[in-house]
């Protein structure tokens, strides 16, 4: 900003102001050109974090250009960066969707973790059962992938609430089971 005021307010030689616009506009150039290839780039944040430092390499490094290609330049690399800021904004809603289902499938898996622990179960095979079921929808849930971020607190501690239930429901038919056995045990030393 500053180099341009100077320019344009100083009248310094015409020739190294001219040299300095034509080696800025070229390097200007440059950057549109590298812009266009990032539009068609695959991967949409790698394109949006290298436009972020070409932004800044625009604004700090390179200076001015003359007045007749000023605005038209800007207005191509504006034009080229909101294309890429668009991609990036349809990349993030469909992260939002999916993120969104990655939720519902959580809650399902919650949910049953939930009903298996107030599944009466008498026997320590069929305990063995519940307690696959429970192991499967465990690696289900750490495979479902993220969730949004302002329920993901929330989210992780209904899944260990439900865990923790299950897991009290099951040491306590264990706890008396082996309480039966010593009684037992008891009645047989007597």
């Amino acid at each position: 900003f500053h180099v341009e005021n100077f320019y344009d307010y100083l009248h310094l030689d015409r020739e190294a102001r001219d040299l300095d616009f034509k080696h800025n506009l070229e390097q200007k150039q440059k950057i549109v050109a590298r812009v266009e290839e990032l539009v068609n780039e695959a991967d949409v944040s790698k394109a949006f974090r290298e436009l972020q430092d070409l932004h800044r390499i625009w604004k700090e490094d390179i200076g001015p250009v003359s007045k007749e290609h000023r605005d038209e330049i800007w207005n191509k690399f504006s034009e080229l960066t909101k294309k890429i800021h668009d991609k990036r904004e349809v990349l993030f809603e469909s992260i939002r969707g999916s993120e969104l289902q990655n939720l519902e499938v959580k809650k399902n898996i919650i949910s049953q973790i939930e009903a298996l622990a107030t599944e009466k179960v008498n026997t320590h095979s069929l305990w063995l059962q519940q307690i696959e079921k429970v192991e499967a929808l465990r690696s289900a849930f750490f495979a479902a992938g993220k969730v949004p971020s302002d329920v993901n607190e929330a989210t992780w501690g209904a899944f260990k609430t439900a865990v923790r239930n299950f897991n009290t429901f099951k040491n306590s038919f264990y706890k008396d089971i082996k309480k039966d056995q010593n009684d037992n045990l008891n009645k047989k030393m007597a």
